[in-house]
């Protein structure tokens, strides 16, 4: 391995000396570079040592140190200087290592319940398929700082284009590279946002498929005869109008019989705020039913085939088996488990429910959201239009 050139007779105008491996007590990747801080312009070059990770394997280890000899020495010749930035040694960190932390503190945050289960779920699958993109690509190895906004460009362009998702998809992805690089910049690994740079896609206005009153009661009336408990369930979300995963945390003392009413504590619900939904009397009998033996702090829904329990139900057992369901009875595909929400605030509205209301039942942050299920044949002209003399 050669000598690095001594600082003191290096030729005018280098800008850097290339890093190389210095395998001692401690291995170090050593090079020189101008400091742009520095006020003499003619002062010789800075020093810079950055540590490589112990390994067990001393090949693994020298080929870790490769990598990075060869990132250092693209970025200088390209005119970087590590002195812009103390902390760069993190920049040098591999991008898949980086995707793991990330994870883990996040599972943190669940467990001190400052986030979701869904919200882990969602994370993951994302992170699971930007390492997909980046394997396919031959980038698996990258480092942290090579996380930029050509990269994410080209991963969002396979999400959009090659795997033909949605506008709202791709924009999904978007908000979450935008949180994962805010808190990148946050730990040092990368300095800048360059998020606000790649534009969202237009999604178009949302479809909101509506389960016609006789496919409904073909499918009430075969849930009745072969699973009543997911059929309370079914019958919950149509007139309570309660998310899937809150289902899955509600506990038999959430729901007041005597009041009328369904407590969806903070912990439970989405947006964080415990807020009440009023239990229509069509659907008391069923309920009263469903926790008739039931212990208050069971599980309104349980694992044990949608009964009250002790076992926390999976969100997903719940669209699963609606999707069973929808094979056995052979409906139409766009008539999906949550089209059973959709429908009930649309059928609310039908019958001249004020539009308050059924935002408050649905829990929808603003009027705006609960007017877009407003059918357009049941809007109206405006009266004092409509007969006004406009003869001027």
């Amino acid at each position: 391995m050669s000598k690095l050139q001594k600082p003191s007779t290096l030729t005018p105008f280098i800008d850097y000396i290339p890093a190389e491996l210095k395998e001692n007590k401690t291995w170090e990747i050593v090079y020189y570079a101008k400091d742009p801080s520095e006020p003499n312009p003619t002062k010789q070059l800075k020093r810079k040592r950055n540590r490589v990770k112990p390994m067990n394997n001393k090949t693994e280890r020298r080929k870790y140190a490769k990598k990075i000899i060869a990132k250092i020495n693209h970025d200088l010749e390209r005119g970087w200087t590590p002195f812009i930035n103390e902390n760069n040694v993190k920049s040098y960190s591999k991008l898949k290592d980086v995707f793991k932390i990330f994870i883990q503190k996040i599972e943190q945050q669940i467990k001190k319940g400052n986030l979701r289960s869904d919200t882990l779920r969602a994370y993951k699958s994302y992170i699971n398929n930007f390492n997909i993109f980046l394997s396919d690509n031959g980038k698996e190895d990258i480092f942290v700082n090579e996380f930029n906004e050509s990269l994410c460009r080209d991963f969002l362009d396979v999400i959009y284009y090659d795997r033909e998702n949605s506008a709202t998809t791709h924009n999904n992805y978007l908000t979450f590279i935008g949180i994962l690089t805010r808190w990148m910049i946050k730990r040092r690994y990368i300095s800048v946002d360059f998020t606000p740079l790649i534009s969202r896609i237009k999604q178009t206005e949302k479809r909101r498929t509506i389960i016609p009153k006789e496919i409904r009661e073909e499918i009430f009336s075969y849930l009745n005869k072969n699973n009543t408990s997911y059929y309370t369930l079914c019958l919950t979300v149509f007139y309570c109008l309660i998310r899937r995963t809150e289902f899955t945390k509600l506990k038999v003392n959430d729901v007041y019989l005597a009041n009328g009413i369904i407590n969806i504590p903070s912990h439970v619900s989405k947006n964080g705020k415990s807020q009440i939904v009023t239990i229509p009397k069509e659907l008391l009998h069923n309920l009263a039913n469903h926790i008739r033996n039931s212990k208050n702090s069971d599980y309104l829904f349980s694992a044990n085939n949608f009964k009250p329990g002790n076992i926390q139900l999976k969100p997903k057992k719940i669209t699963d088996t609606w999707d069973k369901l929808r094979n056995t009875l052979c409906f139409e595909k766009s008539y999906q488990w949550y089209s059973l929400k959709d429908t009930g605030i649309t059928n609310y509205l039908q019958l001249g429910i004020p539009t308050i209301d059924v935002k408050n039942q649905a829990r929808h942050y603003s009027i705006t959201q609960t007017e877009a299920y407003i059918p357009k044949n049941i809007l109206k002209a405006v009266g004092n239009i409509q007969n006004a003399n406009l003869n001027f």
